[in-house]
């Protein structure tokens, strides 16, 4: 064995130990994070339906630690997403992913943002929605598509159930 073959064997052997090391880290994140609370099953959301929009689930981060990504209860992945605003809550249907409902007990907050963790737009290019887990105040951010990102939709948002809405 040449030393160009050894050093190739170890380059690989360090490659898939990090990759395991990462993999275990997120893997003790997401088991620490469950202690927060469950999230609402989607059906749980059956109001009349408000306002529908389609586009894209960003991330979930911890409010008070916005550049924390909660990896729990599936959120980790960003994906195609559909926003089904009803009476009752929101339901955030995830293509491929875990899908859920957020009460509207639980929402405290309705506001645009520019950026999220590892993702920055132009100006006012994501829906933020702030709301409870648990005990625990987090921040689920989207981006929309273009033909349902109107000011209507985010009007209809952010004033069902007198939710307080900030621009």
């Amino acid at each position: 064995m040449s030393q160009r073959d050894i050093v190739a064997i170890f380059s690989a052997l360090l490659f898939l130990a990090l990759i395991a090391l990462a993999v275990t880290a997120i893997k003790r994140r997401a088991q620490k994070q469950l202690a927060i609370g469950n999230l609402t099953p989607i059906d749980a959301i059956s109001g009349a339906i408000v306002a529908e929009a389609l586009g894209f689930y960003v991330s979930t981060v911890f409010a008070a630690k916005p550049l924390e990504r909660l990896v729990s209860h599936g959120l980790l992945h960003r994906g195609k997403a559909e926003l089904v605003v009803r009476a009752d809550g929101i339901q955030v249907s995830r293509l491929g992913e875990t899908s859920f409902g957020i009460a509207t007990s639980a929402i405290t907050n309705v506001s645009r943002a520019s950026a999220t963790i590892d993702r920055g737009v132009e100006q006012s290019g994501l829906l933020a929605i702030s709301w409870t887990l648990g005990e625990t105040e987090v921040t689920t951010n989207f981006r929309l598509d273009a033909a349902d990102d109107t000011q209507a939709f985010f009007e209809k948002l952010s004033q069902f159930k007198g939710i307080g809405a900030g621009k």
